[in-house]
């Protein structure tokens, strides 16, 4: 694979909507090494799930083979080259943050009765949920194995523990506010740390830990980890209401018939009570969720709330960036920089 298609296949894909990161693609471009040690990372990946059983390896496999941004992976291997390291040194954990986002996604697939995944019938719908439950759960443990056995294992095994337990936390609370469109904005951001911002972190500092980096470094680099992530899902969240409404409706019914609520929407129902009566009908299978999308849409759109997301994503962008200054300057710290502005700018 050509240097710039490498770089387009880990950055650009995170913006299918949007505009080419060129920005992010000629910083990335002055990493060294980087394309071979992304298809050194794709190689580990496949190899991780080499001795699992037979149904569990094709229903992992089945996932993590479908592609994905790999953005966490990603930043850990920058971080590590921030910090001094050879971008070899953060694979293992690179792998290990993939294979713990792979792992929420079998079980996120499982809980929303999920149809689809990566463009490609989900692995519950194949092998049904109990294994899909399995084969996310075998590999968190292959995740904690990989990382038990780093050098690094001292500072990053307890951390992940940490990280897995918050994913879970976050997935539980987003559980207990379903249903009755009664979240608050803090409530829509303990979730987004849990579930997002968390792993990001980990995953940054750890290539700080890859690197034998100690001190200030790895908890600025989770401090912008943490929010790379959270203005990565507020950017995701305010982009589905940027869609066509037909499209919107089709690909948002699921989440408002199970009463999920992101910011744009939060702050919809909070300034039209109307709107929250005619989704609690929708809850309850008196309405269509196609029907009722072009006037969720209108109103996200009366109370800003998009612009509203991507104003707040880029308050986190900024502190996760000063948090970044106290790694030191080269080209790794500059390709994390524009690559956290990339995933931010995403265009509608």
């Amino acid at each position: 694979m050509a240097h710039d298609d490498v770089i387009l296949a880990q950055l650009g894909a995170s913006a299918p909507r949007g505009v080419r990161p060129e920005k992010a693609q000629a910083a990335l471009a002055q990493v060294p090494r980087l394309p071979e040690e992304l298809a050194e990372l794709e190689r580990q990946l496949v190899a991780s799930t080499g001795d699992a059983e037979r149904t569990l390896q094709s229903a992992a496999r089945h996932l993590v083979a479908a592609g994905g941004k790999r953005i966490r992976p990603l930043v850990s291997m920058l971080a590590c080259g921030a910090c001094g390291g050879e971008l070899s040194a953060a694979i293992p954990f690179g792998v290990a943050a993939e294979l713990t986002h792979s792992a929420t996604l079998l079980h996120d697939d499982v809980i929303d009765d999920g149809p689809v995944r990566r463009g490609q019938p989900a692995s519950r719908v194949i092998w049904g949920n109990s294994v899909s439950v399995l084969a996310g759960d075998w590999l968190l443990t292959r995740a904690l194995e990989i990382v038990a056995g780093h050098p690094a294992r001292a500072e990053a095994l307890p951390a992940l523990l940490a990280t897995m337990r918050r994913l879970v936390e976050g997935e539980v609370l987003q559980l207990s506010l379903r249903g009755g469109f009664r979240a608050t904005e803090q409530d829509y951001f303990a979730v987004v740390k849990g579930k997002t911002a968390s792993l990001f972190g980990w995953a940054a500092a750890a290539g700080a830990w890859a690197a034998g980096a100690g001190g200030a470094v790895p908890a600025a680099l989770a401090a912008f980890g943490e929010g790379v992530g959270t203005a990565f899902q507020l950017v995701d969240d305010a982009l589905d209401y940027a869609a066509d409404p037909k499209l919107l409706g089709k690909r948002l019914g699921a989440d408002l018939v199970e009463g999920k609520a992101t910011l744009p929407l939060i702050r919809a129902v909070r300034a039209d009570g109307q709107l929250r009566d005619r989704l609690l009908r929708l809850v309850d299978g008196q309405e269509q969720a196609e029907a009722v999308a072009p006037d969720v849409i209108a109103a996200v759109k009366r109370t800003d709330g998009v612009e509203a997301a991507r104003a707040i994503a880029r308050e986190h962008t900024q502190a996760a960036l000063a948090a970044l200054e106290q790694v030191p300057e080269g080209a790794h710290r500059q390709a994390l920089r524009e690559a956290a502005w990339s995933l931010t700018e995403r265009a509608f």
